[in-house]
């Protein structure tokens, strides 16, 4: 019971937080709309960082049912990771709507049709929706050990030649004379992500997203904290590139996701299942632990390959 009772104790001191800060905002400052949110926006963020780590430690420590099996499914992804990504995409389109709706208005110098103050509170809103995902994220994957989707020490020669053998023949051929890496040999078998998943676009969000979560907290804090007007005149401009970068990381990401051989995954955002046939055959190195539901009165299973032989 102690996860939950800090995950409740977090909850209770982000809403005090909000409540007293808004009381605060108003009873001291004649502010309008948009320094307001901005103000409500630095003094919330130690308890949405806070919220974001008290439910992740809640859900590394949350115990641990039996894996359910379904006949010719694999797991993918549990509810929570679900609905964390859908959370996460969500504060990431609405926080590029929005920046990029701020930054063609005064570059553009043109009267804006939506009103600036509601274009402004629903970029901090996305904001404080993103440092909550990073914060629960970061500290799930830290308390249970796990790497995401990173390459794992002393991987980066074989994820490397993987991901020559993904790429198109002439940037893979590219890639593979610069490293000198034999492409003669038998590409290792891919795995449950991809080796250009976990060797390019996996690296590119978090650059992306942490360069634009650690400026944006520069940002917001600017009417707290004396910030010298030369920093934050880098801090926005790294702002602005790491918008660039990330508008940039999306639509790469919407190719690769939307190609018409990677759609049941697609379907497996949403399920959090993917068929074994389709991960044998486009997964092969992916092994799934086939675990008996509580009421199954025969032992655990060993764990078996979905297809083709170990990696």
């Amino acid at each position: 019971m102690r996860h939950i009772a800090i995950a409740a104790i977090a909850i209770a001191l982000l809403l005090i937080g909000l409540i007293v800060s808004l009381v605060e905002a108003n009873a001291n400052q004649p502010w309008g709309q948009t320094l307001l949110d901005n103000f409500m926006l630095a003094r919330s963020l130690p308890f949405t960082l806070g919220l974001g780590v008290a439910l992740g430690y809640a859900r590394a420590n949350w115990p641990r049912r039996a894996v359910e099996r379904r006949t010719g499914a694999a797991r993918r992804f549990d509810a929570s990771t679900i609905w964390l990504h859908w959370i996460g995409t969500v504060a990431v389109l609405l926080g590029l709507a929005t920046g990029a709706w701020q930054y063609l208005k005064g570059l553009l110098d043109v009267s804006s049709p939506i009103a600036m103050p509601l274009v402004y509170r629903v970029h901090y809103i996305a904001a404080s929706l993103l440092m909550f995902v990073i914060a629960l994220t970061i500290t799930e994957w830290w308390l249970r050990g796990s790497g995401g989707l990173g390459i794992p020490k002393g991987g980066w020669i074989r994820s490397l030649r993987g991901l020559a053998h993904e790429l198109p023949r002439p940037l893979g051929g590219t890639l593979a004379y610069m490293l000198g890496l034999d492409l003669r040999r038998a590409p290792p078998p891919t795995e449950k992500f991809t080796w250009y998943e976990r060797s390019i676009s996996y690296p590119t969000w978090v650059i992306a997203i942490g360069l634009i979560a650690l400026t944006g907290i520069l940002k917001a804090m600017r009417y707290i904290y004396p910030i010298p007007g030369d920093v934050l005149y880098w801090v926005s401009a790294i702002h602005v590139g790491a918008m660039v970068l990330l508008a940039i990381k999306v639509l790469d990401h919407l190719r690769y996701v939307l190609a018409p051989s990677r759609w049941p995954l697609m379907g497996a955002m949403i399920s959090g299942w993917v068929s074994a046939r389709y991960a044998a055959a486009r997964h092969p190195g992916w092994h799934v632990t086939d675990e008996p539901t509580p009421d199954a009165a025969s032992a655990a299973t060993p764990v078996r390959p979905v297809g083709g032989r170990p990696a």
